[in-house]
């Protein structure tokens, strides 16, 4: 066997590196995501500059518990929210998307 590269082994090597533009892409279709979707941005309204507790959102949310923490989910995993000393708080992108379609 040859340990040389073929067009194939340097075609899926290309596909395992994600290009600066496709970040910018993804990150923008998440931002996307969130802005269409009301749950998600009276979240993001809710929680504020000076963040929430877990049970403030929930109270002033209105979403019932499967929404409250499928939206939730989504805005902690894509990095919009983080929770730190028993608070819900927006980060950098989500003061930045906060400020844009709030």
């Amino acid at each position: 066997m040859h340990d040389e590269i073929d067009e194939i082994d340097a075609y899926f090597a290309s596909k395992e590196e994600i290009t600066e533009g496709e970040v910018v892409k993804m990150e923008h279709m998440m931002m996307e995501k969130v802005s269409i979707n009301p749950a998600r941005r009276k979240l993001l309204r809710t929680v504020g500059i000076f963040g929430k507790t877990e049970k403030q959102l929930k109270e002033e949310s209105g979403l019932n518990d499967f929404f409250f923490k499928f939206n939730m989910d989504f805005l902690l995993k894509e990095r919009f929210l983080k929770f730190e000393d028993g608070m819900y708080r927006l980060t950098d992108s989500g003061i930045a998307l906060h400020d844009s379609v709030c």
